[in-house]
């Protein structure tokens, strides 16, 4: 009952009925008064919102309450974590395998530079090799022609007494004789062909030996390219070509001659000195065996 109604009721009792209480019932009642009052006042201080504020706030809620968690999770249903030290040694393991592939990358890029090094080593010295066997045979071949050559040299009948042969065919330069160029990789330049042809025709022995002509590997590219050069062969028939010089010599300009080498010498007119030239390493390259006659 509201406590306004209690009071209401107190106050409209009638008057016979307010008789004072005996005094054996005093203490009954005041308890009684004590107890309602009580009441009342909890009931007007307990509604309020202070009190109800305070009875929430006294009333404890955990966290799983409050996300709607009936009770505390089942260990159980909660998943294990990896230990740290686990993520580090997978961590390590992984950079460990990334090392490892690089290096054995390097290696195998290093073994494919190593082989194309020695592929490249060797193919050097097969060429080397190769160019060496040429030379070689080139050398040989240039030997049995030296020797074939002073053979034939050695049986001229006229290669005793070259000087006397000049001396006497001094003053002719006609030709009776066409000159043979037996080592010639093409026709001569008419111009050193007729004084070849006057060479043999009047110098004793001069037929009967080889005589070089156009070659394109020499290098005066005015010379043997040209076919304006002529190689007198005379090998150990030192006489023979000291011969044919002085015939070029006393016939210079009617043989159209440009320049003489000879002995390791240069000769470039007719009234000039002999110049000495360098050392080309065999008795071919200082023509030593032969002659050559520049004709211009």
């Amino acid at each position: 009952m509201h406590p306004r109604t209690i009071l209401t009721a107190l106050h409209l009792r009638p008057t016979a009925d307010r008789r004072p209480p005996a005094a054996g019932r005093r203490p009954a009642i005041y308890l009684g008064v004590a107890v309602a009052g009580a009441a009342v006042v909890n009931l007007v201080v307990g509604t309020g919102p202070a009190a109800q504020a305070e009875a929430v706030r006294s009333e404890p809620v955990s966290v799983a309450q409050q996300l709607g968690v009936d009770g505390p999770a089942d260990s159980a249903d909660v998943p294990e974590l990896e230990p740290l030290a686990g993520l580090a040694a997978s961590r390590s393991s992984r950079e460990d395998a990334e090392v490892a592939a690089q290096v054995a990358q390097a290696a195998a890029d290093q073994a494919v530079l190593d082989q194309q090094r020695a592929e490249a080593e060797a193919a050097a010295r097969r060429a080397a090799e190769e160019a060496a066997a040429k030379k070689a045979a080139e050398l040989a071949q240039l030997a049995e022609l030296a020797a074939a050559q002073a053979k034939a040299a050695a049986l001229a009948p006229a290669a005793k007494a070259p000087a006397a042969a000049v001396a006497g065919a001094a003053g002719s330069v006609a030709a009776t004789t066409r000159a043979k160029i037996s080592n010639s990789a093409g026709a001569l330049n008419p111009r050193a062909q007729a004084a070849a042809d006057a060479v043999v025709s009047n110098v004793p022995g001069a037929a009967s030996i080889t005589l070089g002509g156009t070659r394109a590997s020499a290098a005066d590219p005015g010379g043997h390219p040209s076919g304006l050069a002529v190689d007198y062969m005379v090998m150990a028939n030192g006489a023979l070509g000291d011969a044919i010089v002085a015939y070029h010599v006393a016939h210079w300009n009617e043989l159209g001659v440009d320049y003489i080498i000879w002995k390791q010498r240069m000769l470039s007119s007719p009234g000039g000195s002999w110049k000495q030239m360098e050392n080309r390493g065999s008795a071919t390259a200082n023509h030593m065996d032969h002659p050559h006659v520049n004709y211009r």
